[in-house]
């Protein structure tokens, strides 16, 4: 793990040209991640350059459990990112992801895609990158579809950590909610 900046965390998964395989040390590893990443920091980017290949039970006891955490809390960081994937460890992951019903954000240079996501959460996605922040009401007329119906697709790409959501006040009052997705080129949050 090396600290890129004071709100961006990188943590390195494995020694050099690594095989990773059983729960149990999917558990350490996740210990470990859980262990080094401080409750401020607003980029969590989990970077697999290291690692060769991995099981799914290990993918699973580590990035599934990881995931699944993540999606029922409001602490920990504001946007998480996979990095470093090759052929092998991005299929492990997403065949991992698929069973849990679970996406991730995955770095690929300066570009971001979603892993294990449906057609329907990537054109959201894609759609979100290029209003920049934006409001529900605001997604809802670009894709066509019901306020609802936007809320329930952000509300996926929030708990994955791929889109970062702030609360305002409406201009009629109340509370609005606007999004952006993270800034991974820069380190920060969008």
């Amino acid at each position: 793990m090396k600290p890129a900046s004071a709100t961006t965390i990188t943590f390195d998964v494995g020694p050099p040209r690594a095989f990773l395989s059983t729960r149990e040390r999917g558990r350490k590893m996740l210990h470990d991640l859980e262990d080094h990443t401080p409750h401020g920091a607003s980029l969590l980017v989990i970077n697999f350059t290291n690692v060769e290949a991995m099981t799914v039970s290990f993918a699973d006891e580590f990035l599934g459990k990881y995931y699944s955490a993540l999606a029922t809390q409001d602490d920990g960081p504001t946007s998480v990112v996979v990095t470093g994937l090759n052929d092998d460890t991005r299929e492990t992951i997403v065949i991992g992801f698929e069973r849990r019903e679970l996406i991730a954000l995955e770095q690929l240079g300066d570009d971001l895609a979603l892993l294990a996501a449906s057609d329907v959460l990537k054109d959201t996605f894609e759609i979100a990158r290029t209003l920049g922040t934006f409001t529900a009401m605001t997604l809802a007329a670009q894709l066509g579809i019901t306020a609802p119906n936007a809320n329930n697709r952000l509300k996926r790409l929030v708990a994955a950590r791929a889109l970062v959501r702030r609360r305002g006040v409406a201009e009629r009052g109340g509370k609005e909610f606007t999004y952006s997705a993270p800034d991974v080129a820069h380190g920060s949050e969008g």
